[in-house]
């Protein structure tokens, strides 16, 4: 049953959506309903190697929410799939290209960045050297836990976890739990009783 509390919060969460899809709609590029939490943050600033001015973009497929005081940032492209949920207080840095598949969870405080700062010169402080970047992709059904970290140039196979906590530098195959800093294989999620792998889940793990 629909108590009145839940109804006046619905109705304001409407409201806070409503206004945020305006206020970023130069931002967006919405596919299907989207609902946006309150304080969150889009913004493009200066980036890239060649130091341009570039857009953000958001592409959403639809049925997506981004929770409470998140924060989206940089001049590339953030595509969600279908069902894919952003945890409160995530950030997300996209200097290049993050595609998010379907029915993804993003915990809370989770963040993702294809970035980095460039620090190979010690004549030269770190903030003024640039930064390089690599595309981050994240297949279906993944579950990142919260506080994990996802870095640039990482691709997350579909129907993975990535434990609470973890910092992923490097590719995790379909259905493999990760945890740990670095993140390191600690489980798998297919058992016997589980559909057979597909080729192309069995080409990744090789």
């Amino acid at each position: 049953m629909l108590t009145l509390e839940r109804f006046v919060e619905r109705v304001a969460q409407g409201i806070v959506s409503r206004l945020a899809r305006l206020r970023y709609r130069r931002f967006l590029e919405v596919g299907g309903p989207l609902s946006i939490g309150r304080n969150v943050v889009m913004r493009s600033f200066q980036g890239g190697q060649e130091g341009r001015k570039s857009q953000l973009r958001l592409v959403t497929a639809g049925h997506n929410t981004i929770g409470v005081g998140v924060v989206i940032q940089g001049t590339g492209r953030l595509f969600l799939g279908e069902k894919t949920f952003v945890g409160d207080y995530a950030v997300i840095g996209c200097n290049a290209v993050i595609t998010v598949g379907r029915d993804v969870m993003i915990a809370q405080a989770v963040t993702i960045r294809d970035t980095d700062h460039a620090f190979d010169r010690t004549d030269i402080p770190m903030n003024r050297q640039g930064i390089t970047t690599a595309p981050i992709l994240i297949g279906d059904d993944v579950w990142i836990g919260h506080g994990a970290a996802i870095l640039k140039g990482v691709t997350i196979g579909t129907g993975a976890i990535v434990a609470a906590g973890a910092v992923v530098t490097r590719d995790v195959a379909p259905y493999d739990i990760v945890g740990g800093v670095p993140a390191r294989v600690i489980g798998h999620r297919r058992t016997d009783d589980s559909p057979s792998e597909t080729a192309q889940d069995a080409e990744s793990r090789t």
